[in-house]
């Protein structure tokens, strides 16, 4: 033998998923939402950085745009990968 070969994990089935508690199926429900609305937040986030004038405006809005488009970006990240995990 030449060397030690990982396990082979098997795919999962119906069988082998452990069911929701009721808590995660709740969170699973909401999901969908929450993810259109930190979406729509994005777009308009980006849109407003997008824009020709935005960065002649006051320092402090456009500190406190960027950091919630930011903040938006790393949620819907989070929103997704839970979803993945949920499902």
């Amino acid at each position: 033998m030449t060397g030690a070969r990982a396990p082979i994990s098997q795919p999962e089935t119906s069988g082998n998923k452990r069911k929701l508690s009721y808590k995660e199926q709740r969170e699973l429900e909401t999901l969908p939402e929450k993810i259109e609305q930190l979406e729509s937040e994005q777009q308009q986030l980006q849109q407003q950085v997008s824009d020709s004038g935005f960065y002649k405006q006051e320092n402090d809005h456009i500190t406190a745009t960027l950091a919630r488009l930011e903040k938006v970006a790393s949620e819907l990240e989070l929103a997704y990968t839970r979803w993945g995990d949920l499902e």
